[in-house]
């Protein structure tokens, strides 16, 4: 009880830096006012700390009223300070939760082998083990380079809490490190399932299944990626955010928790930035963005949009708006909003956007001028190259679309959904020559991987010698679920299709804009 009476006297001076009466919005208090209000909470917090513990009997009690300072100190980024804290805690009494924060504390300092000291100190204070401090235990050791430790702290920490794709991902990483690359593909694939948003994941997945050449599917996690990490449920981490006492320093501990992967951390410190400084734009942005980057669309779009009503000259802000709705049936409201981030503040990133937008919306015109513009400022980028060349073709510039395509190729030579548009296109409009060493090619793709796609293009590539009989056969037992039977009024025809892909097949669609 005394620890908890002296923790509620900490708490209170807190309360004292940020009057719910009074809040971010309050006209008598301006951003400079924060440190001098900081300064003086953390110093009379300690004062109360000091005053107080020598009197407390119980030696737990001092430990806790110590480490809930370091709390304090820790969530305005004081690292130096909340270490000194923490070990107070532990002078006075070993915990779990003092040597598992100072071991947070010491590795986010770059502090590595102490740190590991502090997570085997947890983990053993416990008789079941402490999943967490194994987790971060086992991240900390394969920042040393010694995977095969690591291992065993993440199995731990996967017996601890088997449904964590972070756990897994990590021990995926150890798995990479030791150059099992099977191994490591199994637990991505996992994890995926658990978290099929982290795009961080799908970077390492497509990495593996380049180890293992399978160049197709790395291309397609690869396009997947993003800056989203898995997510750690961490309720120590979590309280300590919950402290920090002004919009920059939550803003500050969201960012840091966000690389660390953990992102309830992060989501509630910057929650709480975007309540303390509702009329701050910068602070609703970073929040409506992670709200999209995990998977809550709806709330990241209520966001963004309140973001717009406060400022809607925001091209942030209208770009966000047109990313969050950037997969939804009708993508005539992403389509608006990327205009309009345009019109205030053009920049690649929108513009690819808006490229991939109109491929959804079957613009092919409008989003082929979109990459040409793309291909200018990125010539030598082959997804770039690629998708002027789709759109092209969609638009029916089969020419053009060849010449783009081919650019694609030559930047990406192992690139075999780049082979397969190219010979398609080949097969539609090339020379008597280029159709013929258009089939020559779709017999190889064939040969290497006899599936729904690479008999399509082998049958288009008949057409284009004016053998339809021949194209029949090729495509004669793939059913009607696949894109085959759209080729009915071409072989009627006994020529090429209109089209090199059926409309409405997600080979028009950019890995953006796909669901």
């Amino acid at each position: 009880m005394e620890g908890r009476w002296v923790a509620l006297a900490v708490a209170a001076a807190i309360l004292l830096a940020t009057p719910a009466s009074q809040g971010a919005s309050s006209e008598s208090s301006t951003e400079d006012d924060w440190p001098a209000l900081l300064n003086e909470t953390l110093r009379e917090a300690r004062e109360e700390v000091e005053r107080a513990t020598p009197q407390l009997e119980d030696a737990e009690a001092r430990a806790e009223a110590w480490g809930r300072l370091g709390m304090l100190y820790h969530a305005q980024s004081l690292l130096d300070e909340a270490e000194d804290a923490y070990r107070n805690a532990l002078h006075h009494a070993p915990a779990v939760p003092w040597h598992y924060l100072l071991a947070v504390v010491l590795g986010e300092r770059g502090d590595i082998d102490p740190a590991i000291a502090e997570y085997e100190s947890a983990i053993a204070l416990t008789d079941g083990g402490h999943g967490l401090s194994s987790y971060r235990l086992g991240v900390a050791l394969l920042v040393r380079g010694d995977h095969l430790a690591a291992a065993a702290a993440l199995d731990a920490a996967r017996d601890a809490m088997p449904g964590s794709a972070a756990v897994i991902a990590a021990q995926a990483d150890a798995a990479m490190a030791a150059r099992e690359w099977l191994t490591a593909r199994t637990l991505l694939e996992r994890a995926l399932e658990i978290e099929p948003n982290a795009g961080r994941l799908a970077y390492k997945l497509g990495q593996v299944h380049r180890r293992l050449d399978n160049v197709d599917q790395a291309r397609q996690w690869l396009d997947r990626r993003s800056e989203v990490a898995p997510g750690i449920e961490d309720p120590l981490l979590l309280e300590v955010a919950s402290l920090s006492m002004s919009p920059k320093f939550f803003m500050k501990a969201g960012e840091r928790a966000w690389r660390r992967g953990d992102r309830d951390e992060a989501l509630a410190a910057w929650r709480n930035a975007a309540a303390l400084a509702p009329n701050d734009v910068d602070a609703g942005l970073v929040l409506s963005h992670a709200l999209g980057e995990i998977g809550d669309r709806e709330a990241a779009i209520r966001e963004a949009g309140r973001i717009l009503d406060l400022d809607p000259q925001s091209s942030r802000g209208w770009y966000l708006l047109a990313y969050h709705q950037r997969d939804a049936e009708d993508p005539s409201g992403a389509l608006d909003a990327a205009d309009k981030s345009l019109a205030l503040a053009g920049d690649s990133t929108t513009l690819a956007l808006r490229a991939a937008l109109r491929m959804r919306a079957g613009r092919f015109g409008e989003a082929a001028a979109d990459y040409v513009t793309l291909t200018r400022e990125r010539p030598d980028d082959a997804y770039v190259r690629y998708w002027t060349g789709m759109a092209q073709l969609g638009a029916g510039d089969c020419p053009a679309a060849r010449a783009e395509l081919d650019a694609a190729i030559r930047l990406q030579p192992t690139w075999g959904q780049a082979h397969i548009a190219l010979t398609r296109a080949d097969a539609s409009c090339g020379d008597d020559d280029t159709r013929r060493r258009a089939r020559q090619r779709a017999m190889r793709m064939l040969a290497n991987a006899d599936n729904a796609d690479t008999r399509v293009t082998f049958a288009i590539t008949e057409l284009g010698l004016g053998r339809a009989a021949a194209a029949r056969d090729a495509i004669a037992d793939l059913g009607e679920e696949t894109d085959a039977t759209w080729l009915d009024d071409a072989l009627n025809r006994n020529a090429p299709p209109a089209m090199a892909f059926r409309p409405g097949s997600d080979w028009w669609l950019p890995a953006e804009v796909r669901r």
